[in-house]
C-alpha cells in the first residue's frame, strides 16, 4: 500500500514538474523576429523630436513622418553604457562605480530598395524608408528618428509593441553586390541624445505593413 502511494506521489511530482516546464516555455510566450518593426523617419532642420522617459514608458513630441524598412533582413540593438569607475578612502580598496553615460545603436543589414507607388513601380526614386537612410551618403549632418518595436500581442484592435526610439546618425553605411544575390545595404544607426523605451506601446491595428511605402 505504501509502495503504491509513493508512486502516485511520484508522478504528481513529475506531472507537476512537468506543467512548470510547459508554463516556462510554452511557444506563446516567445517574440518572433518576423514581428520586429524597424521604421525610420528624417528630421528636418535643426529641431529634434523630444522624448520624454517616465518609468517604462515615453512619450515624444515632433516625430516626423515614419516609414518602415520593408527589405531590412536582419537587425540588432546594442545599448552600450559608460561606466566610470572609483575607489573611496575607507572603502576597503573594493572598486564602486555609476553609469555616467549611455548609448544606443542598432545594426542594420536591408536589400537596396526602389520604390513603388501604390501598384507604380518608379525608375527614378527609392523606397521613402530606404530614402530615409541613403541620405547619409552625401548628407553627413543627416539625422533620423528610429523606432524598433517588437509586436507582443494584441486584444481586440489594439495591439501592443516593445519600443525602442531614439534620434540618430546613419554610419558605416556598406554595400555588397554578389553575382548570385541581391544588393545588401548594411548601416548602423547610432543614438544621438535620449533613448526611449516604452514596454508596451500601444496602437490601433498592427503596424506590421501590407502594402508599399
Amino acid at each position: 500500500m505504501l509502495d503504491h502511494l509513493d508512486q502516485a506521489f511520484r508522478r504528481l511530482i513529475i506531472l507537476s514538474i512537468a506543467e512548470d516546464l510547459l508554463m516556462l516555455y510554452h511557444p506563446t510566450e516567445l517574440v518572433k523576429s518576423q514581428d520586429v518593426i524597424v521604421r525610420v523617419g528624417s528630421i528636418n532642420g535643426t529641431a529634434r523630436p523630444v522624448i520624454t522617459q517616465s518609468g517604462a514608458t515615453f512619450t515624444v513630441s515632433g516625430a516626423p513622418t515614419l516609414y518602415t524598412l520593408q527589405a531590412a533582413t536582419t537587425a540588432s540593438v546594442a545599448f552600450n553604457d559608460g561606466n566610470q569607475e572609483f575607489y573611496l578612502l575607507g572603502g576597503g580598496g573594493f572598486a564602486d562605480s555609476v553609469i555616467v553615460t549611455s548609448q544606443a545603436t542598432a545594426s542594420i543589414t536591408s536589400y537596396f530598395q526602389k520604390d513603388v507607388d501604390g501598384t507604380t513601380f518608379l525608375p527614378d526614386s527609392f523606397d521613402e524608408a530606404f530614402q530615409v537612410i541613403s541620405a547619409s551618403r552625401y548628407n553627413k549632418n543627416h539625422e533620423v528618428y528610429v523606432e524598433v518595436n517588437k509586436q507582443l500581442g494584441a486584444s481586440g484592435n489594439t495591439y501592443y509593441y516593445d519600443r525602442v526610439a531614439y534620434v540618430a546618425c546613419v554610419m558605416n553605411y556598406n554595400e555588397s553586390y554578389p553575382a548570385d544575390n541581391l544588393v545588401e545595404c548594411t548601416f548602423d544607426l547610432i543614438s544621438r541624445g535620449r533613448i526611449g523605451i516604452h514596454q508596451n506601446a500601444e496602437e490601433t491595428g498592427s503596424i506590421i505593413p501590407t502594402a508599399p511605402n
